[in-house]
């Protein structure tokens, strides 16, 4: 709720105007009842024809004013409700792009979807249904009252006893409802995970043939949805019966009272006629609002979920005044000094102590056996997550106390898993670089062996590029990435597994041409085979999270018995001899 009256005291020019458009439309309605009073009074009872036809002309005049008014009141809450809509996924979206990894896991994928859709949706449309129906209520209510008691003070008091029976009713099921509201989005978000696994597993699901597990899951899953909206309705379900019983009984009284002040010359006939339609007008406004009140609920748990991001303090933080780089012309150089690290919740630490430099101009790899830490190493110097103990350095200064703009400006990173948006080939090679030319974006990709395959259609680098990538194998998937990474022309580039789906002819031939592309940047290779890494400058052995070795392959081949198990484990005797 927060951010939502934030947003609407930017607004307060048009909430003016929609306040001032509502109190016009209400006054037009309520002159309704008022000349209806005077036409039987002062035109039907007395025979006056002329009467009649000046307050009926004055009748449709206010009725006329009424609908215009409402149709101008309608418009501007209507582009209210987008623009809060639009505010709300603004600031979901920019909170995105700064929580950590650690908080997206906490909130999870199918969850940030239905809060930045679903949940926002639910409010826009209550947003505009509240303007248009529960704002006029309280106009009409008042109005309404003090009319009739210029009609008849004894009367007053129906009106007020069914208003009052009213909102306590539209209470108690608001109390009731609010628990339900938040467990059906909650479910929701089930429903979109489950979903969202079946249709992009859909090639695992049918190669297991388990179409029938995963029925049940997501029926299972639609049942407990379906059976909390059903709860649900069931709590509004009193809403109907109430209603009418209230219209209904307070008619009746009008009516009967009314009759007995007429019978003694209190009031007129029109009298009662205008007080019966100050009632109705007052119930109509009273059950359109609580229409909007049956939403209230799931407004109130979608705003409740939407802040829960928004008020999200991100792990990682830039700190106040960030430091930069003390001379953008010196070479890279970046420095693990004893770097210990582990997972939130994790038993014990994923890297332990580790130290390295990787310089300008060299190549850094690192290899171990799988869970060794490999790929933390590369999410760390990114610093998706910050490290428990130790630093990493930039040239002499803290990671953390560099700009996190700054720092990933400067890195290059292509992904353990491929990942392409949808677009055309061109808008994902220009990801890290919107300037390149199209001749720097054929040179990348002839460096990462992907010309060849791109040229294969008659689009070419305007080829669709299907959500993830799906349109394409997982190599020319890795080598897309791959491209869009050189493209960037950053000073230090991270290869995370990145050549796992290549053949060793085009992982060869990727790799004399990265050489060539890259001879004066950082490169840091993370890598499970050995004939990868075979030409580094320096290799880091990792094993349990700890340096089990570093140096050149030469040197660990002869001194680092983790090294030599991952060698023998991949090359045969004779080409172990031949390295």
């Amino acid at each position: 709720m927060t951010y939502l009256i934030k947003f609407l005291k930017t607004k307060k020019a048009l909430l003016f105007l929609i306040i001032l458009a509502t109190v016009i439309q209400s006054f037009s309605m309520l002159a309704v009842p008022y000349f209806a009073a005077k036409m039987i009074d002062d035109g039907i009872l007395k025979n006056d024809l002329m009467a009649i036809v000046r307050l009926g002309l004055q009748m449709l005049a206010a009725v006329g004013l009424s609908a215009l008014i409402s149709l101008w009141a309608s418009y501007m809450s209507a582009d209210l409700a987008a623009l809060s809509g639009k505010y709300l996924r603004d600031r979901i979206f920019d909170k995105t792009q700064i929580l950590s990894i650690r908080d997206f896991n906490h909130f999870s994928t199918a969850s940030m979807i239905t809060r930045a859709t679903g949940d926002i949706t639910v409010i826009q449309q209550t947003v505009i249904m509240l303007a248009q129906m529960v704002l006029p209520a309280p106009i009409i209510a008042v109005t309404a009252i003090i009319m009739t008691i210029a009609v008849s003070p004894k009367l007053v008091a129906i009106p007020i006893l069914a208003m009052v029976f009213f909102m306590l009713g539209i209470y108690v099921i608001f109390i009731k409802a609010s628990p339900i509201s938040k467990t059906i989005q909650m479910r929701l978000d089930s429903i979109n995970r489950i979903m969202g696994e079946a249709i992009t597993g859909v090639r695992v699901i049918r190669a297991f043939d388990n179409s029938e597990f995963e029925r049940n899951r997501t029926n299972a899953a639609f049942l407990n949805y379906a059976n909390n909206v059903i709860k649900l309705n069931k709590t509004f379900a009193v809403f109907s019966p109430l209603i009418w019983s209230v219209v209904g009984i307070s008619l009746v009284a009008v009516l009967w009272f009314g009759s007995f002040l007429v019978l003694n010359g209190e009031i007129q006939v029109g009298g009662i006629t205008a007080v019966s339609e100050y009632t109705i007008l007052l119930l109509i406004a009273l059950i359109m609002s609580s229409m909007v009140m049956v939403m209230l609920p799931k407004m109130k748990a979608c705003l409740d979920r939407t802040q829960e991001v928004l008020d999200t303090i991100p792990e990682i933080n830039d700190v106040t005044v960030p430091q930069s780089r003390r001379n953008p012309a010196d070479p890279f150089k970046i420095v693990f000094d004893q770097v210990s690290f582990s997972y939130r919740g994790a038993e014990e630490a994923v890297l332990k102590e580790i130290s390295f430099a990787c310089e300008q101009g060299k190549t850094t790899a690192i290899i171990g056996g799988t869970g060794s830490g490999k790929s933390t190493i590369a999410s760390l110097m990114l610093r998706l997550y910050d490290v428990a103990s130790g630093t990493i350095t930039l040239e002499g200064v803290d990671i953390r106390q560099i700009s996190q703009h700054e720092l990933r400006e400067n890195i290059s990173y292509v992904p353990q898993k491929a990942l392409l948006f949808s677009g055309t080939i061109a808008d994902n090679l220009r990801m890290g670089n919107s300037r390149a030319t199209q001749q720097e974006l054929e040179q990348a990709a002839q460096t990462a062996q992907a010309h060849d395959f791109i040229m294969e259609t008659a689009e070419g680098y305007q080829r669709s590029v299907a959500q993830g990538g799906t349109n394409f194998s997982g190599g020319q998937k890795q080598r897309l990435c791959i491209a869009r990474a050189l493209v960037k022309k950053a000073p230090v580039y991270i290869f995370d597994d990145s050549f796992s789906a290549l053949d060793f002819k085009t992982d060869a031939a990727l790799r004399q041409a990265l050489k060539k592309e890259m001879a004066s940047a950082a490169v840091v290779i993370v890598a499970q085979r050995v004939s990868t890494i075979i030409d580094a400058d320096q290799i880091i052995v990792l094993e349990a999270g700890r340096m089990a070795g570093i140096g050149r392959h030469a040197e660990l081949i002869n001194t680092c018995l983790v090294y030599q198990e991952i060698v023998a484990s991949q090359l045969c005797e004779k080409e172990v001899g031949s390295l």
